[in-house]
């Protein structure tokens, strides 16, 4: 589905570092470590993003984490994942979807899941285009047959956090995720990552656990 795709995008805050050989790739790598360090630290990270594409509207949203948990909110829609369970909600068909995810489908919701395997499946470099402010990043997966065919990845050079993604899938679709909001330092309640079912009461409930 097009909207699975698109939270799927949101993934590529994790892949965040891989290393080869070359002073060049070594010195992305350490940009994007820095990156990857400053989130690994934190006890809650907020976001919210905008994903441009064409041929399709923008779409805006905030995703909130802690602890593994998280929720993360469009206008298609919300997921709630508890450590548990992961609830749904489809405003338009008014239904709640509950699962148990797998690594996986946790994973293609959760863009900080990954974190843990970027090492091993990732190479890296600076891109050839210049920005004063921002380091220029580009990564590319080892598995040729990923969705992704590179990401370049824009590191603000004074706070080494993420602020753009371009992705261009094995199609060469380009799609642009901006970073609007980054937060390190909130302290998010754990009620944030429980779906609300007593106060939507006019949706039904597809418990497919």
């Amino acid at each position: 589905m097009k909207h699975t795709f698109r939270l799927r995008l949101l993934l590529l805050l994790a892949l965040m570092a891989a290393g080869i050989a070359t002073v060049s790739a070594q010195n992305a790598a350490q940009v994007l470590d820095k990156a990857v360090t400053k989130v690994r630290k934190a006890s809650s990270v907020n976001c919210g993003f905008r994903i441009e594409s064409k041929g399709s509207a923008a779409l805006s949203g905030t995703f909130e984490s802690s602890a593994g948990k998280f929720r993360l909110k469009t206008p298609a829609g919300t997921t709630w994942y508890d450590g548990r369970d992961m609830w749904t909600s489809n405003p338009r068909t008014k239904e709640i979807t509950v699962v148990k995810p797998s690594d996986a489908e946790v994973s293609e919701v959760n863009p900080f899941a990954y974190l843990d395997s970027w090492k091993s499946k990732y190479v890296v470099g600076f891109s050839r285009r210049k920005d004063a402010a921002r380091h220029l990043v580009v990564i590319n997966p080892k598995d040729r047959n990923s969705d992704i065919k590179a990401v370049e990845i824009a590191v603000n050079k004074k706070t080494y956090l993420p602020e753009r993604f371009i992705i261009r899938d094995r199609n060469d679709n380009v799609s642009t995720v901006y970073i609007n909001t980054l937060t390190l330092t909130a302290k998010n309640a754990a009620s944030l990552f429980e779906c609300p079912v007593g106060s939507m009461s006019d949706y039904e409930v597809v418990d497919l656990r």
